[in-house]
């Protein structure tokens, strides 16, 4: 059974600007009144009535009357009452705010203590407590709200709070249904068993921003191996005027043989000798590359710090970060604290004071007997003493748990300082070995020094030893010295050559190192694009998603639609939950009229699935022409320049709309 909730009767006395005003109300209600004169005062007296807010859901407003300066009103009451009827049963509540003023003895004047608020329910008087429960049984506040403002819902809460009431109302799609609804998202089936769509998304967003990252590094790297290519060097001229050369000593060689008839003896030491001059060149070369080894290992460890130093960096600013995030956290409880603390001796300074209304009945206005009256005091003064303990106790317990919460932020925040300094300590000790490494790549030097090398040395030894023997003076004539000098001279220039040809090696292993670099790079490219195609199928996947919720939302009501998403430039798509009404948003583009009709659409399907109406109270009425059909009560706010004072007429609903047109 649906409940239906009707205002039958309002009643104000002192209450904002209005003195004193009873309304009774219909089906359809319409206020008129110039702008000032209290027509939004009715609604905001009833909402204080039941919720102790205005109607723009304000806790702290001027409840009563202000005078001339803006000062309220002194020595008066504040009485607001109200006949409902819930169903079939009418119920009348009432509620005063009144000024506590005491004169003490000796005193001229009456000093000014606050204000205390009594409640009643059906003239009889009740706790606040128990006054708000019962108001509580009857509709919840944040569901009043809903369905007696028509712009609330749409205007004054959030998107993800709108959202979480539609899926309420439709239900929950699940994953299976989304996957179930398209062909092309059945690889996700796997991955969502154990995740929800949006922890893939961030696995996948991190992942491709460590593998950019790494990618990013590769180029650099690259770029400076292709700065030890010798690429000046034409080796192959090299290698062919190498083998011309070794021959050219090979035919100088042969004539020497035949002209000086050296002996056999002789000619092998001469290739002994040559074969240890290759030997050493060998040696040379290999002891070069071993050098050039050691700088590109320094290299390696110098770029390994640079990204350790960065990730720390990244990691000190993160904790910064989360430290002040705690900091404020902390100081905001500490003021909370102080304020408690503060709130705990105010009302433990209470005393009781007997209002000066007790000695007559509320009722019939007759005098309370002394007897009725000492009884009615005792009770008072029994109830302020629950009353104050039990305040007293709820500030404790709300100072104990803000305590509890200060002492854990405290020590995130001394873990969060003690993780700085553990860290900056580390940047420290990289920031010092990157400076040594540094040092070691500016002062290193590619020279080598073979002094150390036994096995060089031996060989020079023997080199020195063989070149002894040979140079011992023999008989030449003008022909074979004019060989040996063509000789020697192709040798100079052969082992200029060997040098030379030494880079080729380096150069190959330069290039392999620079060709497994550029292949992890393609690699990492082809990862990236295939999260990239894993991204925008979760993409996809939140997209029919939103289309399917969207279809099962607007099924839901007569006019308006609601757009669950908005594509971005780039793409993406961001969630969002905004009415709209023939395709214009309600936020944006849509007037007064459009507003208030496809508010009072959204209201109607509320009021269906809380299975509980309300009145309706529209404001600047007079922009609507005609509105859609309800079920519930309507109470229209007129703004009409010819009435400075409130004329209160009952209306009719017999003017409604089939569908909206005109909405921008």
């Amino acid at each position: 059974m649906c409940k239906k909730i009707f205002l039958e009767k309002l009643v104000l006395k002192n209450f904002k600007g209005i003195k004193d005003l009873t309304v009774d109300f219909s089906k359809v209600t319409d206020i008129y009144g110039d702008n000032a004169t209290g027509k939004t005062t009715l609604f905001d007296a009833f909402m204080w009535l039941l919720f102790d807010k205005d109607s723009q859901d304000k806790s702290r407003f001027d409840v009563q009357p202000l005078d001339e300066n803006n000062n309220v009103v002194k020595m008066i009451e504040t009485e607001v009452d109200a006949i409902i009827r819930v169903n079939d049963t009418e119920i009348l509540l009432g509620k005063v705010l009144r000024q506590k003023w005491v004169k003490k003895r000796g005193q001229v004047d009456s000093e000014f203590k606050g204000y205390e608020t009594t409640y009643s329910i059906d003239n009889v008087p009740k706790k606040q407590n128990e006054y708000k429960k019962f108001v509580s049984e009857i509709i919840q506040e944040d569901i009043f709200k809903l369905i007696t403002n028509p712009v609330y819902f749409s205007t004054d809460i959030k998107w993800q709070d709108r959202k979480k009431i539609l899926m309420d109302i439709i239900g929950e799609v699940t994953d299976e249904d989304v996957i179930d609804s398209k062909e092309s998202l059945k690889p996700l089936a796997e991955l969502l068993k154990n995740k929800s769509i949006e922890e893939i998304k961030k696995s996948i967003n991190a992942t491709i921003k460590k593998l950019i990252k790494e990618k990013e590094s590769i180029p650099p790297r690259v770029d400076e191996k292709r700065r030890e290519l010798k690429d000046d060097i034409d080796f192959s001229g090299l290698d062919f005027r190498k083998a011309g050369i070794v021959a050219g000593i090979k035919s100088l060689e042969e004539k020497l043989i035949d002209k000086s008839k050296i002996n056999d003896e002789l000619l092998a030491k001469k290739d002994e000798l040559y074969a240890l001059k290759s030997k050493l060149k060998d040696i040379e070369h290999g002891e070069m590359k071993k050098t050039q080894s050691v700088k590109n290992k320094i290299s390696e460890k110098l770029r390994d710090i640079n990204s350790q130093i960065a990730e720390i960096k990244f990691n000190i600013k993160s904790l910064e970060i989360e430290k002040a995030n705690n900091l404020k956290m902390a100081g905001k409880l500490e003021v909370e604290i102080k304020s408690l603390r503060s709130e705990w001796h105010r009302e433990n300074k209470k005393v009781f004071e007997l209002p000066e209304n007790v000695r007559i009945c509320p009722l019939c206005k007759r005098p309370f007997s002394d007897g009725d009256i000492a009884k009615h005091q005792k009770e008072l003064q029994e109830n302020f003493r629950k009353e104050r303990a039990e305040n007293l106790k709820k500030i404790t317990v709300r100072g104990q748990a803000k305590a509890n919460e200060l002492k854990k932020y405290k020590k995130i925040i001394s873990q969060k300082d003690a993780d700085l300094k553990a860290t900056s300590e580390k940047l420290n000790l990289l920031n010092k070995r990157k400076v040594e490494l540094q040092n070691q790549i500016n002062s290193f030097k590619s020279s080598v020094d073979m002094n150390g090398n036994k096995e060089y040395q031996e060989i020079l030894k023997q080199i020195g030893s063989l070149q002894a023997e040979l140079s011992k003076p023999v008989k030449e004539d003008s022909q074979i010295k004019e060989l040996k000098e063509k000789k020697q001279s192709l040798e100079v220039e052969l082992e200029k050559i060997n040098r030379e040809l030494g880079y080729k090696d380096m150069n190959k292993q330069v290039n392999k190192r620079i060709d497994e670099l550029l292949d992890k790079e393609k690699s990492i490219a082809q990862q990236i694009a295939n999260l990239e195609k894993r991204d925008d199928l979760c993409n996809e996947f939140i997209k029919t998603k939103i289309r399917l919720l969207e279809k099962g939302i607007n099924e839901k009501f007569k006019y308006v639609e609601f757009r669950f998403f908005k594509l971005q430039v780039n793409g993406g798509i961001e969630e969002d939950c905004e009415p709209l009404v023939n395709g214009v948003p309600f936020n944006t583009s849509l007037n007064n009229a459009a507003r208030i009709n496809a508010g009072i659409d959204i209201i109607n399907t509320l009021c269906k699935h809380y299975r509980i109406t309300a009145p309706v109270f529209i404001d600047n009425k007079e922009s609507v022409t005609r509105i859609i059909s309800t079920d519930a009560q309507i109470i229209n706010l007129i703004v009409s320049e010819a009435d400075k004072t409130l004329r209160i007429q009952k209306g009719n609903n017999e003017e409604t709309l089939d569908r909206l047109d005109s909405c921008a």
